[in-house]
């Protein structure tokens, strides 16, 4: 009877050490915006992070996205958006459990802007081939 309790008691401090490790979530990546151009950029980060944790408003809806943290670094790479460009992120869980960044909607929300990249189909003509070749 003691030789089960203890074969028990290992087991059952296994499923809780296993258990026990935090899972980090992934989340996506910071996206670049640009600041509207009647504002200095101090401006726009303050109105960037106070709307952000509130842009779905009342977050104990049980089915409206859930906000988890944001971010704004000031870019300062001398590319055509110099002085007006930041990359930021404003994640959310949505009810799918899945994260997203609504950074952009919230730039466009204060007037701003997001920067769009996309990444060239390969073969295609921004990757520096015919994309209408067989």
């Amino acid at each position: 009877m003691f030789s089960i309790k203890i074969i028990l008691a290992i087991i059952s401090s296994l499923i809780i050490g296993i258990s026990g490790k935090p899972i980090h979530p992934t989340y996506p990546e910071p996206v670049f915006v640009l600041r509207p151009n009647n504002i200095t950029m101090d401006q726009f980060k303050e109105e960037f992070l106070v709307l952000c944790p509130k842009y779905y408003g009342n977050n104990e809806v049980t089915d409206q996205p859930i906000f988890i943290f944001e971010t704004f670094q000031e870019r300062f790479e001398k590319d055509i958006w110099h002085g007006r460009k930041a990359a930021v992120q404003c994640i959310y869980q949505f009810p799918t459990a899945g994260y997203q960044n609504i950074g952009v909607d919230i730039a466009r929300a204060l007037g701003g802007d997001g920067l769009i990249s996309i990444d060239p189909i390969e073969g295609g003509p921004l990757a520096g081939g015919d994309a209408d070749e067989e």
